[in-house]
């Protein structure tokens, strides 16, 4: 059996060069996560021809903007990180616009930004690996487990679905789990980026278990307000 994994890197193989990027303006996309877009800007629509007739990859960006003025802040200067995505079932509206699914591969550090006179940004991407410290402070099944008793119990809408069990109940690792659970849940940006940014998946599995418990507390607290999931992304 072809493993998800597999699949991905096979997908990676084709990433050479220079990829185009799609800047967000509030979301922020996690590797192993599908999410759907609209896109009407001719410049994000000339972006996704540009990829689909190459290799369908492109990096996924959060476009930083000033709460004062929502002017767009430069990030030339920084080395950022961003997802690699694959660009699934595109379709285009007689409007011009665009429909697609992005999927969320892996972790990359755009290294060099290409000035041009095309309407968005080139990147050269360094991929990167999820880490995994050979001296771990936690008990990384332990870990597991933990984070989704504490999903299970939060997002029940999901713990009596079989495509739930499927999806989780199965042996993936720690760092696949925790970006697979982030991305089906309603997170900040702030905190999305941060899991984007974490490559130590020891770390990740901390800043999603820290969330994770902090909403459990809310529910338990206030039980009529309710917390629900995004749609759950099957990968």
């Amino acid at each position: 059996m072809v493993t998800d994994n597999a699949v991905i890197e096979q997908q990676l193989k084709s990433v050479s060069g220079m990829v185009p990027v799609l800047k967000l303006d509030d979301f922020v996309l996690l590797p192993h996560s599908v999410i759907p877009l609209r896109l009407t800007d001719p410049a994000d629509c000339q972006l996704i021809d540009e990829a689909l007739a190459t290799h369908g990859i492109i990096a996924v960006d959060f476009k930083q903007t000033c709460p004062a003025t929502g002017a767009e802040l430069s990030t030339e200067s920084e080395i950022r990180t961003v997802c690699v995505a694959s660009v699934l079932t595109p379709y285009q509206f007689k409007s011009g616009a665009r429909s697609i699914l992005l999927q969320g591969l892996c972790r990359a550090q755009m290294v060099v930004l290409q000035k041009s006179e095309l309407p968005y940004t080139k990147a050269l991407l360094d991929l990167q690996t999820d880490c995994y410290p050979d001296q771990p402070v936690i008990h990384r099944e332990h870990r597991q487990l933990e984070l989704l008793e504490l999903y299970a119990r939060i997002y029940m809408d999901h713990a009596s679905n079989p495509l739930y069990y499927h999806q989780l109940h199965r042996e993936v690792s720690l760092g696949t789990l925790c970006d697979t659970l982030a991305g089906t849940i309603r997170l900040e940006s702030a905190l999305s980026q941060m899991l984007l940014n974490e490559q130590n998946v020891d770390l990740r599995s901390d800043l999603l278990l820290s969330f994770l418990k902090n909403r459990h507390r809310e529910r338990q607290q206030h039980p009529a307000a309710g917390i629900r999931s995004t749609d759950f992304s099957c990968n």
